[in-house]
């Protein structure tokens, strides 16, 4: 958690008391451990997803906690016309491995 920005994937996956323990330190922007309190550097954001299709094995947020985040952001897969059109623009730059796709 010694960061500006952090980012926690599929928050949903962690415990309960993993949440909590994230909830916390969002809340009071600082961290214990082991007795020694660290105050966190500003500015502080935390950018968390979940995955909201397989819900087996997860834990949901309680509405309590998902009022903390500023937004929330749904993201749905491109059609089959934009996933080629994607793919074309994509090729037509050269771009053809997905380690090129982030340039």
């Amino acid at each position: 958690m010694f960061g500006n920005i952090i980012l926690i994937d599929e928050i949903n996956r962690a415990p309960a008391k993993t949440q909590a323990a994230l909830f916390e330190v969002m809340e009071e922007r600082q961290i214990t451990n082991d007795g020694v309190t660290h105050l966190l550097d500003s500015p502080f954001m935390v950018i968390a997803t979940q995955n909201p299709i397989e819900q087996e094995g997860t834990y949901r947020l309680p509405e309590a906690q998902l009022d903390r985040f500023l937004f929330k952001v749904e993201v749905k897969y491109p059609t089959l016309d934009n996933e080629i059109a994607i793919l074309q623009a994509a090729n037509a730059r050269g771009m053809t491995t997905p380690q090129q796709w982030s340039r």
